[in-house]
């Protein structure tokens, strides 16, 4: 657990003063990836933030979109009425004009081009008015086709899907950020009916635009959700079919052209400095949930998206490399917290809290895990097993719980049973009888000499 000080709190209140919205977070950062900067430097970065209006609800880079559906008769005809009413006001007057168009592609004898041309601005005009209150929804039958072809369900920016091998991006975020999910002074519950209609189209445009690209995976789009009023057998179908996606992650996401992060206190950096970039990824909700690692550590490249540009993460951790000499640096807690998401770049040795290591030195898989997950939560129990799967190339079982998981890891990778014994100690996995004997049961391995494993993990900080 990271020691508060004096200087750590003066810079935990500074940064509260610019996002009151992470206590912990900054409470943590600063006690240890900022604990070697000055209040001054930084206020430095802080100051680069955009500033918000610190309402609750709003805590979206895609601005605030409220949970509650309004199901009033009012409100349903004065929302249809208004849009018809653009639709119609539109058309008529696109009319005169086509008329006039039409009568001199008559003239010119290009007959193909009245039926062929004329009707388009009609269509765009129908396709923006319908999208003011219609939802993007992944068809149930193309997410079963997806699973089937081991492809990725992708959408456009129109709202429609297709499968792909290639030329798509993966969206990387924390729900609670980008979906539009609140209420008007809170975060959720969701609504119910609200989340069975998917993604309303206006904000759906809000995110894509962000990601720079044709077509986009999105989990909540891609993945079928289990709704509360479902059946037994409903649900188990859902979450089999669920199971079914996630086992098909490691191709989506090593196949990806890219893997774009966004994140809530980034979208609102204005800076060109990495430092600044990798300062305010460390204070976002981004970098604390798991999954986010999962999709960071498969990408062929992960791209951060600021309130006015975009970094590559590989870019920023190879600055780290090329700059950090020794753990007195003032950018080595940084370098060490971001370190571990990435391939070690060419040229350099490989990192993970030792800077003595040989060049011949390979990491075993579970201890960049443990480094890389430090200080990543889930809402989903389950999910701190389930999350490793596409790194580790397993596949996961419909109906497991989370002891199961742990033990089919245990069984996969006998020899790294010491690192995930000390994962599980990490976050406060309590061990069942057989997990444990599966975490121990290796010759020599006791739990006496679990303390040497703990020792063997450097720079470990608590979660919290």
């Amino acid at each position: 657990m990271p020691v508060a000080t004096p200087h750590s709190r003066e810079i935990a209140e500074l940064i509260r003063k610019y996002e009151s919205g992470i206590l912990n977070r900054s409470e943590r950062v600063a006690s240890v990836e900022l604990s070697t900067w000055t209040v001054e430097e930084v206020k430095g970065v802080m100051e680069q933030l955009v500033p918000r209006a610190n309402t609750k609800g709003t805590d979206d880079p895609c601005e605030p979109e409220f949970n509650q559906l309004d199901e009033s008769l009012k409100a349903r005809i004065g929302i249809n009425a208004g849009i018809w009413a653009v639709f119609s006001l539109g058309t008529v007057c696109l009319l005169p004009i086509q008329v006039g168009a039409a009568l001199y592609l008559l003239l010119q004898g290009r007959i193909s081009a009245i039926w062929r041309e004329l009707p388009k601005p009609t269509a765009l005009l129908f396709d923006w008015s319908t999208g003011l209150h219609s939802f993007v929804k992944a068809p149930l039958s193309m997410i079963k086709k997806s699973i089937e072809r081991n492809e990725a369900l992708c959408v456009n920016s129109k709202g429609r899907f297709t499968l792909r091998k290639e030329g798509y991006a993966v969206l990387s975020h924390v729900w609670g950020e980008t979906m539009g999910w609140s209420t008007k002074d809170s975060w959720g519950p969701v609504e119910l009916g609200l989340r069975k209609k998917g993604l309303a189209y206006h904000h759906f445009q809000k995110i894509f635009r962000r990601c720079d690209t044709e077509w986009l995976w999105v989990d909540v789009l891609a993945m079928p959700e289990t709704y509360e009023d479902m059946s037994l057998a409903e649900k188990a179908d859902s979450e089999a079919l669920r199971t079914s996606v996630i086992n098909t992650l490691r191709t989506i996401y090593t196949r990806a052209d890219k893997v774009v992060c966004l994140d809530s206190l980034l979208l609102r950096l204005r800076s060109g400095s990495k430092v600044d970039v990798a300062v305010t990824l460390c204070l976002g909700r981004w970098i604390a949930r798991l999954w986010p690692f999962t999709e960071t550590k498969l990408a062929k490249r992960v791209i951060l998206k600021t309130e006015d540009d975009a970094f590559n993460l590989d870019e920023i951790i190879e600055f780290f490399y090329e700059t950090v000499s020794n753990d007195d640096h003032r950018y080595f807690h940084i370098f060490d917290r971001l370190a571990p998401l990435r391939p070690v770049p060419n040229g350099f040795r490989n990192w993970l809290g030792y800077l003595a290591r040989p060049d011949s030195y390979e990491p075993e898989i579970f201890r960049v895990i443990y480094r890389g997950c430090e200080n990543r939560l889930s809402d989903v129990e389950i999910d701190q097993a389930r999350a490793l799967f596409p790194v580790l190339e397993l596949k996961w079982v419909a109906g497991w719980t989370l002891q199961q998981g742990l033990r089919h890891i245990a069984e996969k990778y006998p020899d790294d049973r010491e690192s995930l014994l000390k994962y599980c100690e990490y976050r406060g996995i309590k061990h069942d009888t057989e997990l444990q004997t599966h975490l121990l049961g290796r010759e020599g391995v006791t739990l006496e000499s679990a303390d040497q494993v703990a020792r063997n993990f450097t720079g470990a900080v608590d979660l919290g």
